[in-house]
């Protein structure tokens, strides 16, 4: 009888935790010839993050002479930039990324978000969807 007891109060506790979850996630994927984007939109009563992850879909001896990345996303209500300058040390990896946050708790996951890539004198817009 006790183990009914205490299996009752974990299956309530559990119930009650996830009903005051009101976090919403919203995952927006796009790619390009040479890129692959993902921005993950995580939205919560404290705040909104956001993690904006740029993935090279070459190797990455190809990255090996960039002496400069920059990357961007813009959404209707947000934005993001990472700039990154490698001068004489080539990237060691193929994925970077960007996080941010705000006070706001809003985002619309049926947008589509802009990205723009550059690396070097190279170019790549993309947009991403859910």
């Amino acid at each position: 009888m006790k183990k009914l007891y205490v299996g009752i109060l974990l299956v309530s506790l559990m119930l009650i935790f996830i009903g005051c979850s009101d976090r919403e996630q919203y995952i927006l994927e796009g790619e390009s010839d040479h890129w692959e984007a993902r921005l993950k939109v995580t939205v919560g009563g404290e705040g909104t993050s956001r993690d904006f992850v740029v993935n090279y879909k070459g190797g990455l001896g190809q990255l090996a002479d960039v002496n400069h990345l920059e990357y961007a996303y813009r959404a209707a209500t947000s934005s993001g930039r990472s700039e990154t300058n490698f001068n004489e040390d080539p990237p060691r990896k193929k994925t970077f990324s960007h996080h941010g946050g705000s006070n706001g708790s809003s985002f619309d996951g049926n947008q589509t978000v802009d990205v723009t890539i550059k690396w070097d004198e190279h170019e790549e817009k993309l947009e991403l969807k859910r």
